[in-house]
């Protein structure tokens, strides 16, 4: 959608009133369509931004930027963890040949009758566990020892030239006579071995055998063979194969990703799957921990490998504060249950839980602040769903117990973008609340087909924030209670999801974020996979970053501690369903908290046009030259496995000054960084 000069300006104040004046706009929607001009050929218009450096206007929370990653599809198996092998515990539903899903048979079965398979959920390891879903091991009856290739395999295994890969399997047997040979192969009929290693001596009951393998090639689609030579009977059980680079249990290059956005906090388990999951799935040694289904997504059946001290050792990795969401009354969940994971975490190493922390290995507590309250207790799609004065009563339960064991923990309660709930929820339990939770999803049916309600959505939370400051202060006088808006997101089909539609969205609604005293933390729904809102999206072998990720790690990289008194002057556009003469140039300054840098983030929505903006600086002494950081791509474009950089970051510097002018392209995001004298 074009626009000419007359369509008009917006001056928006970004001070504590957020006043907004407008002149008349005498032009038409109708006449705005008319002017469209072709991007390639569209000219800049101008715009103006002054900041007031003399003017504080709050400070901003070190904690608005955090993520969120939750047990949802591959969140965590596949995207998250390192874990390469798939149904290691043998758990899910066999084939006709005995093997569960991702085994086949190596060789095939053209030729040879000598191997048996047998999906056995009366033998299995460990032989005492109690599992949410019934335990099984692979039973493997070898009827000929004469040497030939017999045994079971996993596809689309990546593995890189010389990096080690560390692996083991359980395995039990009262007479099998032989070895056990475990490979890194190319998936081929006859294809090349790129590692092997010899597993001798198998006998006995349970026992685990672990091995090395170090690749000759880089191979993304490999296979994993475990083939066996010999004669009898024996049970496998709770394989497991990581590469060596892994951090924690981490994938590397999603670690990476993750540690460079800058994460103040990261949210887990959930989501939805809070209201599913029981923390006791998820500790004490691997191999002992259960299998689950998870209700929320797909009724997958979830690996508990990633619990809860991988987790926190994933936090402190990263430079990140755990904030724990427990199940409120969802599955079985109680309030004990609740205070029993509080006291896991932050207990004495003398108390019931605290022991049993210690018996896992972290003999100090692992002081985690942050626990929320339950997860959209208001939506029906959650176990422990009710209505808000039933939340209310169960929340003051639940902070009662977990704050019998730590006072000192901060709670998050659920609210929601129904006001209606959120004031019963403050009538009832406010005096007990510290942080408020709200989730916001934008999407087509919300857009209408006019995507410029997109743009302009993000201001309206402006408001809507500013009615729950009011609701808090007429309902809890005196109490702080702040917002934790830890799920945001698009839900735009694909490619848009990936593209700077869902970028600028991010840019306009962050940049709120900051404007707003009672927000002080965010985080996007998800961190990795989960659905397409993962701002990293990681296959097996592979991953790329969305544009929605690049504005998250160009944000929380440039998060200054002072938010600044900004004045805007735009050109303006009017949506279909969220209000006439929207600024397609949003802007917000900030000031880091020793006062050497200072932040313009701005957003210029506009996908037809670039902003000549004159940038005015007052109250303050700036360096001569700034850096322009910029996230923008060309008109379509976005990020996926084929094309990872269709939309990425530039840097290019500028002559800075008391006043200057920077060019933000057509539907870009962007920070202007100046050095303060």
């Amino acid at each position: 959608m074009g626009y000419s000069k007359a369509a008009g300006w917006i001056r928006l104040r970004t001070d504590r009133h957020d006043s907004v004046w407008q002149p008349f706009v005498a032009l038409s929607l109708l006449a705005l369509l008319s002017t469209t001009v072709a991007a390639a050929d569209a000219p800049s218009e101008t715009a103006k931004i002054v900041v007031d450096a003399a003017k504080v206007e709050a400070s901003i929370n070190p904690m608005l930027y955090g993520q969120f990653d939750e047990f949802m599809y591959g969140g965590v198996k596949v995207g998250l963890y390192a874990e390469l092998l798939r149904d290691r515990s043998f758990d899910e539903s066999p084939n006709a040949a005995g093997l569960s899903r991702y085994w086949e048979r190596d060789p095939d079965d053209r030729n040879d009758d000598a191997i048996h398979f047998l999906w056995n959920d009366s033998v299995f390891y460990p032989p005492e566990q109690h599992s949410e879903i019934r335990n099984h091991s692979l039973q493997v009856e070898v009827g000929s020892d004469d040497g030939q290739r017999r045994g079971i395999y996993q596809a689309d295994v990546p593995v890189r030239a010389g990096l080690a890969y560390h692996g083991y399997l359980w395995a039990k047997t009262d007479d099998f006579k032989g070895h056990i040979t475990v490979a890194l192969e190319e998936n081929a009929t006859g294809g090349e071995t790129y590692a092997s290693k010899d597993i001798p001596d198998i006998g006995g009951d349970w026992k685990q055998y672990k091995f090395t393998v170090t690749p000759s090639k880089t191979d993304r689609l490999a296979k994993f063979a475990v083939l066996f030579y010999g004669k009898g009977r024996l049970w496998v059980d709770q394989l497991s194969l990581m590469p060596g680079d892994a951090e924690d249990g981490v994938r590397r290059d999603v670690f990476d990703e993750i540690k460079a956005l800058r994460p103040a906090f990261i949210r887990w388990p959930g989501g939805n799957v809070a209201q599913d999951y029981h923390w006791m799935w998820g500790v004490g040694p691997r191999d002992q921990r259960t299998t689950w289904v998870n209700l929320s997504w797909g009724n997958e059946l979830e690996p508990s490998d990633f619990g809860t001290d991988e987790y926190i050792q994933l936090c402190r990795n990263v430079g990140a504060e755990p904030s724990i969401t427990v199940n409120v009354e969802g599955r079985g969940a109680t309030a004990e249950e609740a205070a029993a994971w509080v006291e896991y975490a932050n207990g004495a190493a003398n108390t019931k839980y605290g022991r049993m922390r210690v018996a896992n290995g972290h003999p100090e507590p692992l002081r985690v602040k942050y626990w929320e309250v339950g997860n959209e207790i208001w939506g029906s799609w959650v176990r422990g769903h009710s209505d808000a004065e039933t939340y209310a009563r169960n929340y003051l339960r639940y902070a009662e117990a977990m704050k019998t064991v730590d006072p000192s923990i901060q709670l998050i309660a659920v609210g929601d973008n129904n006001l209606d709930w959120d004031r019963t929820v403050l009538e009832i339990a406010g005096s007990h609340i510290d942080y408020l939770a709200v989730h916001h999803y934008y999407g087509e049916r919300e857009m209408k087909g006019d995507v410029l309600n997109l743009m302009a959505h993000p201001l309206h939370y402006g408001d809507f924030y500013k009615q729950l400051a009011t609701l808090v202060h007429q309902t809890v006088p005196g109490r702080d209670i702040k917002l934790a808006i830890n799920e945001w997101n698009t839900s735009l089909p694909l490619p848009k999801q990936h593209s700077m539609e869902s970028a600028l969205y991010a840019g306009r609604l962050m940049n709120v974020f900051e404007r707003s005293d009672n927000v002080a933390m965010s985080a996007v729904s998800d961190i990795v996979n989960g659905w397409s809102g993962g701002v990293i999206q990681a296959s097996r072998d592979r991953i790329f970053v969305t544009p929605t990720y690049l504005v998250n790690r160009l944000y929380s990289s440039h998060l200054g501690g002072e938010r600044l008194a900004t004045h805007v002057e735009s050109p303006t556009f009017h949506s279909a369903g969220e209000g006439r003469d929207v600024p397609f140039l949003d802007a917000v300054a900030s000031r880091t908290a020793d006062g050497k840098h200072l932040f313009i983030k701005a957003v210029n929505a506009d996908r037809n046009r670039a902003l000549a903006a004159t940038i005015e600086i007052r109250g303050a002494s700036v360096a001569p030259a700034g850096t322009l950081e910029t996230v923008a791509g060309a008109a379509g474009a976005a990020n996926s496995f084929r094309t990872p950089q269709a939309v990425s970051v530039s840097k290019s510097q500028f002559r800075a000054g008391g006043t200057f002018r920077v060019t933000f392209p057509r539907s870009s995001v962007c920070v202007i960084v100046l050095d303060l004298k």
